[in-house]
């Protein structure tokens, strides 16, 4: 153990080095032996540093930043840890996550043709931009949704193509679409009201916008339900009636 000690500080300084290239680094730094330690300090359920370091991580992450919905029930490594093993502690390769996420879709992949697959909360800054899109129209009398990356947000075009990817692998639009069926089919009765026998469009778009606040307010710009209505609360399509078909 006292050999990885030593070894550790400078792997910890190359993967923050790394920063949006962290998928370039090269595996397989430790030996044998310290690979085995490393992992195994990780895997220990025997030791309260341990458990309580991991139980940290859960308690300020509740919400798997993967993808929005789940409840953080597993620790991600980033890069996995059966190549990295000297980032198996790393709290910066460590992402709480869900179980669909994490082993289902995920797995241990990282990278794909020499490009980062996955969105990296630690490294990625993506709130300040509308990355998430949502397109609704009405079709043969029914809503139909589209969720997608908005390749215009005005985030830089590298980061963008990794959340196409990162959206396309862990099969979003098809997560989201199901989100947001349920939730406009529960909310019909409250788009009715706002609408009401005048056919109020202009009503239903405030009712919309402010229901748009709130979830900006609570999830931030990239949450599938803001997404949503911040296209519903301009659609003339979907508030002049539309919604009944949802």
């Amino acid at each position: 153990m006292t050999s990885v000690k030593r070894k550790i500080p400078y792997y910890y300084r190359h993967y923050d080095n790394h920063k949006s290239d962290v998928h370039k680094i090269k595996p397989n730094k430790l030996n044998g032996n310290e690979k085995i330690t490393m992992i195994d300090v990780y895997e220990s359920y025997t030791s309260k540093a341990i458990v309580s370091f991991r139980d940290t991580l859960f308690e300020h992450i509740p919400l798997c930043p993967y993808c929005g919905l789940g409840e953080t029930v597993h620790l991600d490594h980033y890069l996995p840890k059966s190549a990295f093993s000297e980032y198996a502690l790393y709290t910066d390769n460590l992402i709480p996550c869900c179980y669909k996420c994490n082993s289902t879709y995920k797995k241990t992949s990282y990278e794909e043709g020499g490009f980062r697959v996955y969105f990296h909360p630690y490294i990625d800054s993506v709130n300040d931009f509308d990355v998430l899109s949502a397109t609704i129209r009405v079709k043969n009398g029914n809503v139909v949704i589209n969720y997608g990356i908005n390749a215009r947000s005005g985030l830089d075009a590298s980061t963008t193509l990794v959340l196409k990817k990162h959206f396309k692998h862990l099969k979003l639009g098809i997560r989201y679409l199901r989100c947001a069926s349920s939730y406009l089919s529960n909310m019909k009765p409250v788009f009715n009201e706002a609408y009401g026998l005048n056919q109020d469009i202009e009503n239903l778009k405030s009712a919309l916008d402010s229901k748009y606040t709130d979830a900006l307010a609570e999830h931030g710009r990239n949450h599938w339900k803001t997404a949503l209505l911040r296209n519903l609360k301009v659609n003339d399509e979907f508030c002049s009636g539309g919604f009944l078909n949802a």
